[in-house]
């Protein structure tokens, strides 16, 4: 169950929080504890900036969680939490509960195709605790969470090495160039192209806006309601333009390194709304891939064919 907590800016009360209890509100029992070094990233004013991006000024704290529960067990029907701080200045420790929420039960995942097609690719940063799911965007008075379930996508060989020679070179990289296509039946809802790549992972590319943060890119506006959005691709691959209809399957750009971008790879998320950034990120599953090892372990090997589902962040799959 993924959710941001909006909080009081409690440091400027002395305060420094040491740990998170999450408890079944009804029940009373602990769902999953964070303690200090565990902690999440927690979003503070002055928030970073740069002379591409301007945020908003906060005064709240933020802190996302994503809290576990086992295969079998019951989802909660209340959530609440509980703070164990120390007040610096008293020097004493103090609890805070609060945070109560009534998580969705009806949620399933949007099943769709991939957004990439051949062997040995691995989906980085999706649904995991890594940056995708902390990263939030403080903008016109909105807090966007764009990037929740995103995935960095890109291919490896079988000694799980990402390029072949010249780190500085696109095309070193076993993934650039590769076809993107349609997950879904719909149209193109925007497009950015011409936005100069960075070189390999020299992350040599200036921006002038926010939007060239995904380069050159493509949103598809899904016949389900939902965007799709392809970040980061070649200059002049992008096949359709505003307004033209597609397919389900359909190759619709090639897969590049422009924008923020620490190496070739397709960033890819499934949004709720048109602003890549400011809307919500949704999970969404696969319909079919094969799992054919996992990063960890090279050399062992597998070939489980596996529909409607999600793999795990270091499984390496197959996709036709």
């Amino acid at each position: 169950i993924g959710y941001t907590l909006k909080m009081w800016e409690w440091k400027k009360e002395g305060l420094t929080l040491e740990k998170v209890v999450v408890l079944d509100n009804d029940s009373n029992a602990e769902l999953f504890t964070i303690d200090k070094n565990d902690l999440p990233p927690i979003y503070k004013d002055p928030l970073p900036s740069s002379k591409d991006i301007s945020f908003d000024k906060i005064d709240a704290y933020y802190m996302s969680i994503q809290l576990p529960v086992p295969l079998g067990n019951a989802l909660p029907s209340n959530v609440s939490h509980r703070f164990f701080m120390k007040d610096t200045v008293n020097n004493k420790e103090l609890t805070v509960e609060g945070g109560v929420f009534s998580p969705r039960k009806d949620e399933k995942p949007l099943v769709i195709s991939s957004p990439v097609k051949g062997n040995d690719y691995i989906f980085l940063n999706q649904s995991t605790l890594q940056y995708h799911f902390y990263t939030l965007f403080f903008m016109h008075g909105r807090v966007g969470y764009g990037e929740r379930y995103a995935s960095d996508i890109v291919q490896i060989n079988e000694k799980n090495e990402f390029l072949k020679c010249d780190a500085k070179m696109n095309s070193s990289y076993f993934c650039y160039g590769k076809s993107l296509y349609a997950v879904g039946d719909g149209e193109v809802y925007y497009v950015l192209d011409g936005q100069a790549e960075n070189k390999g992972d020299a992350q040599d590319v200036t921006f002038n806006s926010i939007e060239e943060y995904a380069g050159n890119h493509i949103i598809l506006k899904l016949d389900n309601g939902f965007y799709a959005v392809y970040g980061h691709c070649i200059p002049g691959s992008i096949l359709f333009k505003k307004g033209e209809r597609i397919k389900e399957g359909m190759p619709i750009a090639l897969l590049g390194n422009s924008g923020n971008s620490t190496m070739p790879h397709l960033h890819f998320s499934i949004n709720d709304g048109p602003d890549f950034l400011m809307s919500a990120s949704i999970p969404f599953v696969l319909k079919e891939y094969i799992k054919i090892r996992e990063y960890e372990n090279p050399d062992l090997k597998d070939s489980l064919s596996i529909t409607n589902s999600m793999m795990e962040e270091t499984s390496i799959v197959n996709i036709r």
